[in-house]
């Protein structure tokens, strides 16, 4: 429920059950030093924590997939081998493939050291950073349930100040309206005939009655508006200052977050990356040894041009 005065406007607290509470952001599209919109900066502080344990469980995750990789590699180079070595295939050809093949569990060395750089430089550090960060007493951060005292500790009496102007608007349209009742009622009462002394008399008492009540809860109301603008900007000033320590405590999280991030970039490098080196030498050795006229002079050599051939000769009958 809201009224507007000039560009005043006053809200009453929301309560739990509104609409909005069935929305995804039900702080949108409203002032911040309204009631109960300091909740927007609590659900944030409460929503860095979450944001904690979801990037520990992703990693952890993407810890698992590249562990599983590794076994993968691993398992993946030995059964290739293993066709290799029962294959028909021979000489440097067959050397040469093995070895190329044993190369790329330098994969799975790699993977090894980026999720052991995950585990300690993300992982570890995010969980530390969190327990240090949001202790928790009786299940909520003990930071956000300060937070959350001081607001309400300076919205108590501004929300209060509220009830009584939105109480006083009430009393105020309901006087009004009564005195415009009366008003017509006056006017009627003039214009009939049938009605006595007395009847004016009483419709005209009655309209002074409204007017007087009316003149009352207006000045009530109007001084209301006063003392709260008034008011204001010692309440706003004092509701964005605990906003601001909201926002140091969210932004302490952000770089933590992006030194995270940091991290990551550091643990996938290739840059600095020595298995990567150590497999592309690998890759190299193995294929300098690949000589094709080698192997083709060998198979020539045990079974083509350079085998003995034994021709059919005749062969007499000797009795």
């Amino acid at each position: 429920m809201y009224f507007y005065l000039g560009e005043v406007q006053c809200i009453l607290p929301q309560g739990q059950t509104t609409p909005e509470k069935c929305l995804s952001n039900p702080w949108h599209g409203k002032g911040f030093c309204e009631p109960n919109q300091y909740k927007a900066a609590i659900d944030r502080c409460e929503g860095g924590h979450k944001s904690c344990d979801l990037g520990i469980e992703i990693y952890k995750d993407l810890v698992k997939v590249l562990e599983n990789c590794s076994e993968s590699l691993r398992q993946w180079s030995l059964t290739s081998q293993r066709k290799i070595v029962q294959s028909k295939e021979f000489g440097t050809t067959k050397v040469t493939w093995i070895e190329s093949i044993k190369a790329f569990e330098k994969l799975a060395e790699r993977n090894d050291d980026i999720t052991e750089n995950i585990q300690h430089n993300v992982i570890d550090k995010m969980i530390a950073y969190k327990n240090s960060k949001y202790e928790k007493s009786f299940r909520r951060v003990i930071k956000v349930k300060e937070f959350e005292k001081d607001f309400k500790k300076i919205q108590k009496s501004w929300s209060e100040l509220l009830d009584k102007i939105n109480e006083a608007k009430q009393e105020f349209h309901h006087a009004s309206h009564k005195l415009h009742q009366a008003k017509q009622s006056e006017n009627v009462t003039k214009t009939d005939v049938s009605s006595t002394d007395e009847d004016k008399k009483k419709a005209k008492d009655n309209v002074a009655h409204y007017e007087s009540v009316t003149e009352r809860r207006k000045s009530t109301y109007s001084k209301l508006i006063k003392d709260m603008k008034e008011k204001q900007p010692d309440y706003e000033e004092n509701m964005f200052k605990i906003l601001s320590r909201t926002d140091d405590f969210e932004r302490d999280r952000l770089n933590q977050f992006k030194s995270l991030f940091g991290a990551l970039q550091e643990a996938v490098s290739i840059e600095k990356d020595t298995r990567h080196n150590e497999m592309s030498d690998l890759l190299k050795k193995a294929i300098d040894k690949y000589d094709i006229n080698s192997d083709i002079q060998f198979f020539n050599q045990h079974y083509g041009r350079e085998t003995k051939t034994k021709w059919p000769v005749f062969e007499d009958v000797h009795e």
